[in-house]
C-alpha cells in the first residue's frame, strides 16, 4: 500500500510539503520509505535492463568525485539537487514491484487530476486556485516560478503548470503518461472509460502546460505514436480508427479557419509565434555560447579538470538542458548519464515501442530543459521505467496468437501469470 500512495503523490501532488530550508515534499519522503521497502527489488530492476546498472555506476562515481572536489564552494540547495539527481533513478525497484493493473489505474486517476486542475488553473488563475502545502510547496512564492508570469503583455501566465509548480515538469509528465495508458489494455469497462478520460486530459493538460520544449518532439513523434495505436487493432477497426482521425482533423481544420477564439490564438503565439521569433530558445544558446566562451578562457590544467569532473560548482553559471551536467559533472558523467536515460528508453522500447514514445520524446526535452535537476522527473522516468520493464511483460499486437514461451503474459500491461 505504501508504494501505491508514493505512486500516487509523485503523480498527482508532486510538490504537495514546505520549504524546510531546502523544499521537502510529501513525495520525496515517502520515496525514502518506499525505497527501504523495496530495496532488494532496485539492484534486480538494474540488471533486467541491458546496460543500465554500468551507466549508472560510472555517473554516480563521476558525481561523488565532483562533490568532493567542490566541498564548500556550493549551497545546500545544490547539494539537495545533486542527490535527488543520483538518488532519483532508485525508483526503478519501486515501480518492478508493483501490480501493473493497479499501476496504470492510479496513473489514469493522477494524469485526470493534473489535467483538470491545469484546466482549472487556465479559466480561473494559477494564484487564485492554488492551496499551500498541496498544489505547491508551502513558503515558496508561486508567482515566482517559472510559469511565464509578464511574458505576455497582459502579465498573464501561458503556462498552466498544475500541481508541478512549472508548465515544464508537469508537461514532461503528461508525454509519459498518454503513451502509456495508450498501450494499456485494461480489464472492465470502467478501466477503459477511466483509460478515455485520463488521455482526453491528458492531452488538455500537455496543451495548456506552454512548454515548448516537450510538445515540439510530443508533435514530431505524433504520427509513429498514432501508426502504433493503429497496429493494436484489427485490420477492420484500424480502417475505423484512421476514417475517425481523418474526420476529426477535418472538423478541427474547419473550426480553426472559421473561428476567432482568443484561446486558440493565445496558443499559436505561445507554441508556433514565440518560437519562430525567439531563436535563442528563450535565452538557452546565449547560456551555451557563454558557457563554451567560459571553457576556451581556461588553461590546460583546467580544462583537465573540466573535462574529468566538470567546472568549480562556483563558477558555474546558470545552464539549462544536457549542457549542465557536462558542466557539473565532467565528460564522463556526461556520458553516464546520457547512457543511463538511453538505456532505460531502449529496455522500455524493446518490450512496448509505444509506451516509449513519451520517454524519447522527454529525452529529447532535456537537451534543453533542466527539469530532470528537480523532483519528480527522474523519480517518475524511472519509476515508470521499473514498471514497464518487470520480467514476464512483452509488447504484443492484435494478430498474436499464442503466449510467450517464457510464460509471462503479453506486454497489456496486465497482471502477470503465476
Amino acid at each position: 500500500m505504501l508504494n501505491y500512495i508514493f505512486e500516487f503523490m509523485t503523480f498527482a501532488f508532486p510538490k504537495a510539503g514546505a520549504q524546510i530550508g531546502v523544499p521537502f515534499t510529501i513525495a520525496i519522503f515517502l520515496f525514502l520509505f518506499a525505497l527501504l521497502k523495496c530495496q532488494y527489488q532496485v539492484i534486480p530492476g538494474f540488471m533486467q535492463v541491458k546496460g543500465l546498472a554500468f551507466s549508472y555506476t560510472l555517473f554516480v562515481s563521476v558525481v561523488l568525485v565532483s562533490l568532493l572536489v567542490n566541498l564548500g564552494n556550493f549551497p545546500v540547495f545544490q547539494l539537495a539537487t545533486v542527490m535527488m539527481v543520483i538518488a532519483s533513478p532508485l525508483a526503478i525497484g519501486i515501480g518492478r514491484s508493483l501490480n501493473p493493473q493497479t499501476a496504470l489505474k492510479i496513473l489514469a486517476i493522477s494524469l485526470i487530476i493534473v489535467g483538470v486542475y491545469a484546466l482549472i488553473q487556465r479559466i480561473v488563475g494559477i494564484v487564485t486556485t492554488s492551496i499551500p502545502g498541496v498544489t505547491y510547496t508551502f513558503g515558496q512564492d508561486l508567482a515566482n516560478k517559472p510559469i511565464g508570469y509578464g511574458m505576455a503583455a497582459s502579465g498573464e501566465a501561458q503556462k498552466m503548470p498544475s500541481t508541478y509548480q512549472n508548465g515544464n515538469g508537469a508537461g514532461l509528465f503528461y508525454a509519459m503518461g498518454i503513451p502509456i495508458l495508450l498501450a494499456w489494455s485494461p480489464f472492465s469497462a470502467k478501466q477503459k472509460v477511466l483509460k478515455v478520460v485520463a488521455i482526453l486530459f491528458g492531452c488538455v493538460g500537455l496543451l495548456l502546460s506552454g512548454s515548448r520544449s516537450i510538445m515540439i518532439p510530443f508533435v514530431l513523434f505524433l504520427i509513429v505514436l498514432l501508426v502504433l495505436v493503429k497496429n493494436k487493432f484489427s485490420y477492420r477497426n484500424q480502417i475505423l480508427f484512421f476514417s475517425s482521425l481523418m474526420f476529426i482533423a477535418a472538423v478541427g481544420i474547419v473550426y480553426l479557419l472559421q473561428s476567432d477564439n482568443q484561446f486558440l490564438q493565445q496558443l499559436y503565439t505561445r507554441y508556433i509565434t514565440q518560437t519562430l521569433s525567439d531563436p535563442t530558445g528563450a535565452g538557452r544558446t546565449s547560456q551555451f555560447v557563454a558557457a563554451f566562451a567560459q571553457i576556451n578562457a581556461l588553461n590546460g590544467l583546467g580544462f583537465l579538470r573540466f573535462l574529468c569532473v566538470g567546472l568549480p560548482w562556483d563558477q558555474v553559471g546558470v545552464l539549462e538542458g544536457f549542457v549542465s551536467i557536462l558542466f557539473n559533472y565532467g565528460l564522463f558523467g556526461f556520458i553516464g548519464f546520457l547512457f543511463v536515460l538511453a538505456a532505460a528508453i531502449y529496455g522500455i522500447y524493446e518490450r512496448n515501442k509505444l509506451a516509449s514514445i513519451g520517454f524519447i520524446c522527454v529525452f529529447i526535452a532535456f537537451i534543453v530543459d533542466g527539469s530532470f535537476n528537480f523532483p519528480p522527473t527522474l523519480m517518475n522516468f524511472f519509476f515508470l521505467t521499473g514498471l514497464l520493464t518487470q520480467p514476464g511483460l512483452q509488447e504484443t499486437s492484435h494478430n498474436s496468437k499464442t503466449m510467450p514461451s517464457n510464460g509471462g503474459t503479453p506486454f497489456s500491461l496486465q497482471e502477470k501469470k503465476v
